[in-house]
């Protein structure tokens, strides 16, 4: 089932904690039906800019919008029917089953007097198998490896089958091949559901891989958005990180890919440029 398209923005956010502004002055509008990756250096505001997008965080000014609603406004739980969030390290509670955690993102439809029904129970089933998770059901979630674990929150996500999906650093923790193995199936859920996917990440070449927008921050301020093509330059980079690189094309995906300079382990242009050319594979 394709989600539809609903107009997600935040205009003149201003926000932050304990009276310390941290986002300042944000107007941002996410693509409807597409995976957006929100970049930027360590304390400049992505996560920050996330919780406020999810109404974990009160805006000290300015208002987000969902569908023409300010989520201020907003009901709870037709909120969590709408928006689902991934925090970064989500406390997994003691003792508890892959599918009871699961079935926990079947929290907005239940009511006092209705408890799990049939409708609940296949939206569970089908997260499990989205996730390739079936077969961990009764486990108990402590039990599993970290990337079992994520699959298993991603999972509680589908399960509340929302049209929009925030996650926090989904990959954090995550060894190289666990990270492509999650990005993998939140992009299958993008292009089979519709699925609007905003994430905070931290890898540049993934997040000009995986997504079809990006947003960049520095210093609580919004850079520049726009495709991974358009952000993703050499000057671009320095400007947020203040590292300096060399971007080629991604032999793989043809997305923008960076290679750090350094101060160590340079060569010359020339011989450089020659290693770009003609990569070479080495097997044994």
């Amino acid at each position: 089932m394709t989600k539809k398209q609903l107009l997600f923005e935040a205009k003149e956010i201003v926000t932050g904690y304990d009276k310390k502004i941290i986002i300042d002055g944000i107007d941002i509008t996410i693509p409807s039906n597409k995976i957006s990756v929100i970049i930027g250096a360590n304390a400049c505001g992505k996560s920050t800019l996330l919780k406020t997008l999810a109404r974990l965080i009160r805006p000290v000014s300015g208002k987000v919008i969902i569908d023409g609603k300010k989520i201020t406004s907003m009901p709870s739980k037709e909120l969590a029917k709408v928006l689902g969030l991934l925090p970064q390290s989500p406390i997994v509670p003691e003792g508890i089953t892959v599918w009871d955690l699961v079935s926990r993102g079947r929290y907005p439809y239940q009511s006092f007097l209705k408890s799990i029904d049939k409708t609940d129970f296949e939206a569970v089933e089908e997260a499990l198998e989205i996730m390739g998770i079936t077969e961990l059901a009764n486990r108990n979630v402590d039990e599993l490896s970290g990337g079992q674990r994520q699959r298993v929150w991603i999972a509680m996500a589908l399960a509340q089958q929302t049209d929009i999906l925030l996650l926090d650093e989904p990959t954090t923790y995550l060894d190289i091949a666990y990270q492509v193995e999650i990005l993998d199936l939140l992009t299958d859920l993008n292009r089979k559901r519709g699925t609007t996917i905003v994430m905070v990440l931290h890898d540049i070449n993934l997040s000009a891989r995986y997504a079809d927008y990006i947003f960049a921050l520095r210093n609580g301020k919004l850079i520049v958005q726009g495709t991974p093509s358009e952000v993703i330059t050499s000057e671009l980079i320095h400007t947020v990180f203040g590292l300096d690189c060399v971007v080629i094309e991604d032999p793989v995906s043809s997305s923008p890919f960076i290679i750090p300079r350094g101060r160590h382990h340079s060569i010359s242009t020339k011989a450089s440029d020659n290693s770009l050319e003609k990569p070479r594979l080495v097997i044994g």
